[in-house]
């Protein structure tokens, strides 16, 4: 996909209405109270639904959808492919052999603290699924320039299949943690979580997690007394967010941990040694339900 395509939004903007970009959406069979975080706002609009297609590997789709509806445009810049299927449930163009498995449109999303080990083993795994025809969806690559980061984490929360590289700044972390409690209030949190669990998170002795425990009772007392130093309580938007946020974690951290620590997740290097196979062979069993 050209680079270009993270411009494609101000072609839908200039081309499109609200409410066509509405339809568009329910065409190519998506919720868009899911896509929409901001209905009306035609800028918003448009950027949500290049970044929903873009997360879901289905750029053509939207691509094709657009010049079906409006055929005048030049769509090429941004990557357009017209010898493609034009969209999701319509038969392709006359003498178009059938797309490969669309393993794309399966949705593996990838929970980390960004930098170090860390990301160095996301980088790994990426590259190892990618060679396998998964391409994982990741905050970096998928969530664009102004793209709303809550949302995105939600829509990690919610995924069909997590990996999650556990680390000691995973676990202390608000995103991260925030990304861990998403998929933790969905269903099956067992089935869809794949962690890989580094080193440096202790969350196999009981010692060690009452240490983080600790550690978020710390943030919420720490908070408490900041905001209780300001004489008006009034328009706290986005602190007290955080209070509600470091409650949640502090709430779930225990069984969370206590739930990993259960899972025999491999080693870091067992896993590398294998090139992730084990790792792989779990997410692909898990995507073929």
């Amino acid at each position: 996909m050209a680079d270009n395509y993270n411009l494609f939004f101000k072609e839908l903007r200039g081309s499109f209405s609200a409410t066509e970009l509405d339809e568009l959406c329910l065409e190519l069979g998506y919720d868009s109270g899911e896509v929409f975080t901001q209905p009306g706002n035609l800028s918003r609009m448009a950027q949500d639904l290049q970044g929903y297609a873009r997360r879901r590997g289905q750029e053509q789709q939207l691509l094709a959808a657009v010049a079906e509806a409006r055929p005048h445009l030049d769509l090429t810049p941004y990557g357009y492919k017209p010898n493609l299927p034009p969209g999701p449930g319509k038969p392709p163009l006359p003498g178009t052999p059938p797309p490969p498995p669309a393993l794309r449109e399966k949705q593996v999303f990838v929970s980390y603290a960004w930098g170090g080990e860390s990301e160095n083993i996301v980088n790994q795994i990426d590259q190892s699924f990618k060679e396998r025809g998964i391409t994982l969806i990741r905050d970096k690559r998928d969530l664009g320039f102004k793209g709303l980061i809550r949302e995105f984490m939600r829509e990690i929360g919610a995924g069909q299949a997590i990996v999650a590289v556990i680390s000691d700044k995973y676990l202390r972390s608000k995103n991260c943690m925030f990304e861990l409690v998403e998929i933790a209030s969905h269903n099956d949190f067992y089935g869809r979580i794949f962690p890989v669990v580094l080193p440096d998170a202790k969350i196999y002795d009981s010692l060690d997690r009452i240490e983080y425990i600790k550690y978020w009772d710390d943030k919420i007392k720490q908070l408490n007394e900041a905001m209780k130093s300001i004489d008006v309580q009034a328009n706290l938007q986005g602190i007290r967010d955080d209070i509600d946020l470091y409650t949640r974690v502090r709430g779930t951290i225990a069984g969370l941990m206590d739930i990993l620590q259960n899972m025999n997740t491999l080693t870091s290097d067992m896993h590398r040694a294998s090139e992730f196979e084990e790792l792989f062979t779990a997410v692909e069993k898990k995507l073929a339900e």
